[in-house]
């Protein structure tokens, strides 16, 4: 049985595994990364294997280029601004190759254990190989077992086929033209419609607690050029317009450039899909696109199962459909059987939603979700934390007061999103979340110095889209380059003149009066007398009027 020795031993050779790697290395610690499938690239790398989870065969990113890519390595304009899981692959790859991490990669490599002895942690692993180190990182992806409560709840049942969207790659050639439910709000949901519709009879999409919707690419004005919409993330914006407040003077372009309309409430303006959680509470959908389905009827919006009785399924607005199949998507959950019970706690009960609060020697990267952006952001500022904290070179607060700050980060959290389903509990408003671990890896932007030493550089920094890069801006050796990345990433953006009409926008409660409006809306749609008139004439021409800013 031969031991290897090093001073970080990382679990998950996936984007965040790689970050950790990288980071790790840079802090002069020796480090093996151990990956249990043949090649690194976690859930990017593509199976045809229904019991592997992967992307889907035609998956492509839902977070653009601009704010998913590393710092230091930035995406080819070859690669488009929302990149295929291929070319996110050999992104990997070459980021691999850029920063020599292959000899500290370790494939094929399943663990069996992990656990503490006499100050070291042991890996003991499948082939018979064990590695000792001072510090374990845990960077297994949130993609890992799927999440089938519905079996025992909505669904039970069903006698139709029954699918979790991990086993699913391409439609199946054997369920062609028949009746698909769809069970779930999240981006794969979107996925399975959009693949689906031209495949079977028909869609009906259960959403059982609400979504918000936001349109990943489009334009904000019909005279301008379509742009990635979470590029509208610029440092100075989050000042004018904080997201976290849902975003006050810009909330309406998010319905306009989602559904066509300002009256869309939460993107989509589908009564059967609203629910009670205000804008940037909630984990949004970023494949809005897919609503374009519900406009021209070729998918019906449904909410929560009330019951099914064979291959008939009722709905909590009381209506009766019968299916063939139905698919969940209803994500996963993360589980951690090579742990001792007493680290195999919850995300919110770790520090920054990543270090073991009591044992810090553990660490568990790319966990956390945001509202909007991108995972890959948040993992390489824990990455970048973790590895000075492991280093030496950081320092940590006390027991007691991570202890504290803990259980603070967790009622804050928990209270910003209350009214959401809480089933993501390390869901946080990205910007924010990052802003945090970026000044405790000493890496947030000094803008004042930067003003002092460049006048134009802090400009270029403070209305640039939300990149990685700006973390760089405090080193001068990776200065010249951040700024010539971000100036990159500025072009076709929002201008100071854009962001004072969007401030005396926020000033007269335009947002406010919207969604009165918009109330008003909902309460037609949900009136007895609705069903009655909403297919006169008058009311389709309505509708399609409302249909053609599309």
């Amino acid at each position: 049985m031969p031991t290897f020795q090093t001073d970080v031993t990382i679990i998950g050779a996936g984007w965040s595994g790689l970050l950790a790697c990288k980071y790790m290395l840079e802090e002069e610690l020796s480090v093996v990364a151990l990956e249990k499938r043949d090649d690194l690239g976690g859930v990017w790398l593509y199976s045809d294997d229904p019991k592997i989870p992967t992307v889907m065969q035609n998956t492509c990113c839902t977070s653009s280029s601009t704010v998913t890519e590393i710092s230091d390595f930035p995406m080819t304009e070859e690669m488009g601004l929302f990149p295929h899981h291929s070319d996110i692959l050999r992104y990997l790859r070459g980021y691999v190759d850029a920063f020599h991490l292959g000899p500290h990669i370790k494939t094929n490599v399943e663990v069996r254990s992990a656990a503490k002895v006499d100050g070291l942690w042991r890996v003991e692993c499948t082939n018979g190989d064990v590695y000792e180190s001072t510090y374990l990182v845990v960077a297994t992806g949130l993609v890992q077992n799927p999440n089938l409560e519905l079996l025992d709840t909505a669904l039970k049942g069903f006698t139709g086929k029954i699918y979790h969207a991990s086993e699913i790659k391409i439609p199946l050639e054997e369920h062609r033209g028949q009746r698909l439910l769809v069970v779930g709000g999240g981006e794969t949901g979107s996925d399975l419609c959009l693949e689906w519709h031209a495949h079977v009879r028909s869609i009906h999409w259960s959403i059982p607690r609400g979504q918000h919707f936001f349109r990943k690419y489009g334009k904000v004005v019909p005279w301008g050029k379509p742009q990635a919409l979470d590029k509208a993330s610029s440092r100075a914006m989050q000042t004018v317009i904080p997201f976290h407040r849902g975003k006050p003077g810009l909330s309406w372009i998010c319905k306009w450039t989602t559904n066509g309309s300002l009256l869309a409430y939460q993107g989509h303006g589908i009564p059967e899909w609203r629910n009670d959680s205000a804008y940037f509470h909630f984990a949004m959908n970023k494949h809005g696109h897919v609503l374009d389905l519900v406009d021209y009827e070729k998918l019906v919006p449904k909410g929560a199962i009330a019951s099914c009785n064979g291959r008939e399924v009722t709905f909590a607005d009381g209506s009766r459909h019968e299916f063939d199949l139905a698919i969940m998507s209803t994500g996963y959950t993360t589980h951690y059987p090579f742990l001792p019970e007493r680290y195999r706690v919850g995300v919110q009960e770790r520090y920054k939603y990543c270090l073991d609060v009591e044992d810090p020697s553990i660490a568990f990267i790319g966990l956390t979700r945001p509202v909007v952006g991108s995972i890959v952001g948040i993992s390489e500022l824990q990455a970048r934390w973790v590895s000075g904290v492991f280093s030496g070179r950081l320092g940590l607060k006390s027991l007691e007061e991570r202890r504290r700050e803990t259980k603070g980060d967790a009622i804050r959290w928990n209270s910003y999103f209350e009214r959401s389903s809480c089933r993501l509990k390390g869901l946080v408003e990205g910007y924010t979340y990052v802003d945090d671990i970026a000044r405790k890896a000493g890496v947030y932007p000094n803008y004042w110095s930067l003003f002092k030493a460049n006048p134009y550089y802090w400009f270029v920094a403070v209305f640039s889209p939300y990149n990685a890069a700006i973390y760089r801006l405090n080193d001068p050796r990776h200065r010249e380059r951040a700024i010539q990345i971000l100036e990159y990433h500025r072009e076709g953006t929002l201008t100071p003149l854009h962001l004072l009409f969007l401030a005396f926008l926020r000033t007269i409660w335009f947002d406010w009066w919207i969604n009165q409006i918009s109330s008003v809306k909902y309460y037609i749609q949900t009136s007895r007398w609705w069903p009655f008139v909403r297919d006169l004439r008058v009311v389709r021409a309505a509708n399609y009027v409302w249909c053609l800013p599309k």
